[in-house]
C-alpha cells in the first residue's frame, strides 16, 4: 500500500534533520573560516544529494523511511535501479518540488513521477 502524505511528510522531516545533523557535523570538522557563508548552500546541497543518493542506492531506504516503516519501489513494485534513484535524487532539486506532494491527488511527488517510483508503507 502506498504511504500516506502524512507518513511521507514525517519521513521528509526526519531526513531533513539527518541532513542538518551531517551539515553541522561537517562544519565542526572544518577549520574555522574555511567556508564563507555563501559556500554553505553548496555544502548543504552536496550533503543532501549524497545523503539521498547514497542511502537509496545502497539501502533503498533513507533513515526517515526506516523510522516511518516505508520503502522505495518502482511503480511495478520491483527494486529501483541506480539510474532511477539518481534521477529521483536530481528531481528533488527542482524549484517547489517539496510542495508537489502536498498538491498531488495521488500521493506522488515530482521525484516519484519522473523516476517512476513510489513509496510504500510496509505492514510488518
Amino acid at each position: 500500500m502506498e504511504a500516506s502524505k502524512i507518513r511521507r511528510l514525517l519521513t521528509w522531516v526526519v531526513d531533513i534533520g539527518c541532513i542538518l545533523f551531517l551539515f553541522l557535523g561537517l562544519l565542526r570538522l572544518l577549520p574555522t573560516g574555511l567556508l564563507k557563508p555563501e559556500g554553505y548552500r553548496f555544502v548543504v546541497l552536496a550533503i543532501m544529494f549524497a545523503y539521498y543518493a547514497g542511502m537509496e542506492i545502497f539501502f533503498k531506504r533513507t533513515i526517515g523511511k526506516l523510522l516511518t516503516g516505508t520503502q522505495l519501489v518502482t511503480n511495478n513494485d520491483a527494486a529501483p535501479h541506480t539510474g532511477q534513484l539518481l534521477l529521483r535524487t536530481a528531481c528533488r532539486f527542482l524549484p517547489l518540488e517539496p510542495l508537489s506532494l502536498l498538491f498531488s491527488s495521488n500521493k506522488l511527488a515530482w521525484h516519484d513521477r519522473v523516476s517512476k517510483t513510489k513509496v510504500i508503507h510496509l505492514d510488518y
